[in-house]
């Protein structure tokens, strides 16, 4: 089992902490954080990824118990391999071309996304994605955030001799 957010602190926090305004403090009012796309600061994607993305996380701590919202941007011919995750995953294509293979490899569905579109991915349904273009898709769910590889030959942080 992976960890699919072993990020350091200062990445969970760039996008927001830059990139954020709130409310003054009253025990009444929740606070609120808003993130300005032209502020976002990229990092690496998490090393359990395949190389060439990056990462921000927009809300929560993907890596712990709890709600979290990522985007990851993914260059062009960018793949991941199939996999799953022990946990329901949301996806919204924010911008680019995103392509989704769902369900187990013999008999997947795929679907071709365009901006705006939305998935949801149960737990444990295996699933593939890629991108022709390039793509900044937006992925919300519950932590810890997990991935598993159906072929552990494709996970970039298996021991490879």
């Amino acid at each position: 089992m992976k960890s699919l957010f072993l990020l350091p602190l200062c990445l969970c926090v760039a996008g927001v902490a830059t990139a954020a305004e709130s409310m003054p403090a009253d025990s009444a009012v929740p606070m609120h954080a808003v993130v300005r796309a032209a502020a976002t600061e990229w990092g690496p994607a998490p090393p359990v990824l395949p190389a060439g993305a990056q990462a921000v996380v927009l809300h929560g701590d993907p890596g712990e118990s709890g709600a979290f919202a990522i985007r990851l941007k993914v260059p062009a011919g960018y793949r991941v391999p199939r996999h799953w995750h022990p946990t329901d995953e949301q996806v919204t294509l924010i911008s680019g071309d995103f392509n989704l293979s769902m369900g187990a490899k013999d008999d997947a569905t795929d679907a071709a996304l365009v901006p705006g579109d939305y998935v949801d991915l149960p737990a444990r349904m295996q699933h593939e994605a890629s991108t022709r273009n390039g793509a900044v898709v937006e992925i919300h769910g519950e932590g810890p955030f997990q991935i598993h590889y159906v072929d552990p030959a494709d996970d970039p942080t298996a021991n490879k001799d």
